[in-house]
């Protein structure tokens, strides 16, 4: 069924127009509902199962933008991005496939108010502006540059939950308010060369939030997201996470690219990501645990590119377990980790964390190169910049110089594992030209090749692994902190 739509309607008219056809062409037992060419705004609709939901090339879909006409369409979460408004959903169905060759916009700007540089160079004093609206500390820099999120917005923009066969494929999600997709304990999934294209300082504005899901093929994607472009989770309302692949896509974040958690609750296993491509990130790949579930079975593999964002803490490879602020004692599993054939340009570090009374099990870094333009102070960043991502139960380690940080690990294999430092061989720039309003501490510190501090059972065996001497301090290859000398 294709759809007529014309300007002259209300947005509520066209809403239910479009809701109306889906439901006549689900009754029939399934089919296409199509999208016309032109720029419509609607609000929230369901899909149904057995539908196709097609926008046609010129087809624009976006948000009403006034809330106060919005229904609530879903539970507001203890999470602030997973609010009560969706433009697009689904729950307790099974067949449904949303295609382009059109586009959903999310029209983020209206729902954000602006960053603090841009208030800050129209002559606003920033600090009795955060007076005024209450804002945290965070924001108290005249540099600032993430835009600031309403405290109601579309977020995710599309929820889909308990959808057992789902597929999205040759669309495109632009301008997210937040979080883009969330799919929530969905089964049998295919994302196939979906593009999202978001503000990279859109607050929130992760790309592929799956959460629960199992089964997942994602492949020949290209996406840029202001936070995590695809991510793994298993929250306390959903159910483990298992089965996902994810291949020949083209990432760029300014936060992490590929990553597992934060939150853990159950577990999340048996994950591949092969052959994927970098173009910006804080985190290349990021693991991290901050409840008291499992993490097992990953495999990264075939992955290059650059960690290049514009701000503070960047790791080239990141995996950490942590008691986030919880004071119950618990802390999550995480073990059979192989991050191999990885190639990176990059200014910070490969840390592996966790906290005491946990380990890393069964981790093995393989054929790994980190070429370094510059090198970020972590010394200087880490204490500096707040984070909730920065191994915060590992103060020994957590803003140490080294290639490789590792702390509480059981059975590392380091194979290979190399860097080459600015100045080095035909690296030859040794000017920190990364350095930013944002991030001014690309400083070419001295960096060591290892650190291990409660590491048993360590393997050590990359000859080229060198340590860098660029500040005053002396660096070393290896440095054992509570650790007996790897093997190798």
């Amino acid at each position: 069924m294709k759809l007529e739509f014309n300007t002259d309607q209300s947005v509520q008219e066209r809403t239910q127009q479009l809701q109306k056809a889906i439901d006549e062409v689900a009754a029939q037992g399934g089919g296409s509902v199509i999208v016309p060419r032109g720029q419509w705004r609607v609000m929230s609709f369901y899909l149904k199962d057995h539908i196709t939901l097609q926008l046609e090339l010129g087809c624009t879909l976006q948000p009403h933008t006034h809330l106060d006409d919005w229904p609530q369409t879903t539970h507001q979460h203890d999470n602030k991005d997973r609010q009560p408004f969706h433009m697009v959903l689904a729950k307790n169905c099974k067949d449904i496939t949303i295609e382009g060759p059109g586009v959903l916009d999310g029209d983020g700007f209206a729902f954000w108010s602006k960053p603090m540089r841009d208030l800050a160079a129209e002559g606003v004093d920033v600090d009795a502006y955060c007076d005024e609206h209450d804002l945290p500390p965070v924001y108290r820099k005249a540099n600032h540059p993430w835009w600031r999120e309403n405290k109601r917005r579309v977020s995710p923009m599309l929820e889909l939950k308990n959808v057992d066969g789902l597929t999205l494929r040759n669309l495109t999600i632009a301008n997210s308010p937040g979080w883009t997709v969330h799919g929530h304990d969905c089964d049998n999934v295919l994302i196939d060369n979906l593009t999202i294209a978001n503000h990279l300082f859109g607050p929130n504005s992760d790309g592929l939030d799956l959460n629960g899901c199992r089964d997942v093929r994602i492949c020949n994607c290209d996406l840029t997201c202001g936070d995590d472009a695809i991510i793994l989770k298993s929250m306390n309302d959903a159910r483990t996470c298992e089965r996902i692949t994810v291949s020949n896509c083209v990432i760029a974040s300014n936060c992490a690219a590929l990553g597992l958690g934060a939150e853990t609750a159950h577990a999340i296993r048996d994950v591949v990501f092969s052959g994927n491509v970098v173009r910006q990130a804080l985190r290349a790949v990021q693991i991290e645990m901050w409840e008291a579930g499992l993490i097992e079975n990953v495999v990264v593999s075939g992955l290059t590119g650059t960690t290049n964002a514009p701000i503070p803490l960047q790791r080239a490879l990141y995996v950490d377990v942590q008691h986030h602020g919880r004071s119950d004692g618990a802390l999550g599993t995480c073990r059979n980790i192989i991050l191999s054939d990885i190639t990176l340009t990059t200014r910070g570090r490969i840390v592996l964390t966790a906290a005491d009374g946990a380990q890393l099990e069964n981790v093995t870094l393989s054929n790994v190169h980190l070429t370094y333009p510059s090198i970020e102070d972590a010394s200087v960043t880490v204490p500096t910049y707040s984070s909730s991502q920065m191994s915060n139960d590992n103060p020994e380690t957590r803003a140490l110089n080294a290639v490789v940080v590792a702390d509480n690990c059981h059975r590392l294999v380091l194979r290979n594992v190399q860097a080459t430092f600015p100045g080095e061989g035909s690296n030859t720039s040794r000017d920190p030209g990364s350095n930013t309003d944002i991030n001014p501490h690309n400083t070419n510190p001295s960096m060591h090749g290892v650190v291990l501090r409660r590491c048993t059972d360590v393997v050590l065996d990359s000859p080229f692994l060198k340590a860098f001497q660029g500040g005053k301090e002396k660096a070393e290859v290896l440095v054992l902190l509570d650790s007996p000398a790897p093997l190798g």
